[in-house]
């Protein structure tokens, strides 16, 4: 699923996207999306009855890896299966209680199936809000430089009494100076803290 619409990059640039560049719109909307998945280490697009096996330290509690958690539906401790309420329970904010006693510790013990994550109408506006941007800023890039030949630095081209322009270089982050759309940033350090709540990846 995408994490925003052709629509929404339209209200949001004030525009009506040629319908000969539809596929540059999908390219950068499936470019957002895929990068606010990477930074915050989340699928975020809801997944059905998901399995995933996982070490265990021991202790009463397991934080599953894909948030939001919808539902648990079986849980395999070292090869036997446990049953909901008299051996686990799913709690707030994907932890998964041991009832009567610790996890068994292990690598690779832990067996989960549960489906997680946010379908296209619960999807939050902030996250809606970062791709939409995100893909708004690499239509516009590549519509630049479709427009200056992909020659990076250019800013303006002339026809008449043919005449080029250049501009500098620009700064992105401490000791970096690009040239061109494909070295641009497709997260920006802003939208990276407004998505740290989902960010699981160290």
């Amino acid at each position: 699923m995408a994490f925003c619409t052709l629509e929404q990059i339209e209200a949001f640039l004030q525009i009506d996207v040629p319908s000969g560049r539809y596929g540059a719109i999908e390219r950068a909307i499936d470019e957002a999306t895929a990068a606010i998945q990477d930074y915050t280490g989340q699928t975020l697009d809801q997944v059905d009855d998901d399995e995933v096996t996982l070490d265990c330290v021991g202790g009463t509690r397991i934080l599953l890896p894909e948030l939001p958690v919808i539902s648990v539906s079986s849980v395999i401790e070292d090869d036997e299966a446990l049953d909901e309420d008299d051996d686990w329970k799913l709690g707030q904010h994907g932890i998964l209680h041991r009832i009567g006693g610790p996890w068994a510790a292990g690598v690779q013990i832990i067996t989960v199936t549960y489906s997680h994550g946010y379908d296209s109408d619960s999807i939050p506006q902030l996250i809606q809000d970062v791709a939409t941007r995100a893909a708004a800023r690499a239509y516009q890039a590549g519509v630049r430089a479709a427009e200056v030949g992909a020659v990076p630095g250019v800013n303006a081209v002339s026809l008449g009494d043919y005449s080029v322009s250049f501009g500098s270089e620009q700064s992105v982050g401490a000791g970096e100076a690009v040239l061109g759309a494909s070295a641009a940033p497709i997260l920006l350090r802003s939208e990276k803290e407004r998505l740290n709540r989902w960010r699981v990846k160290p």
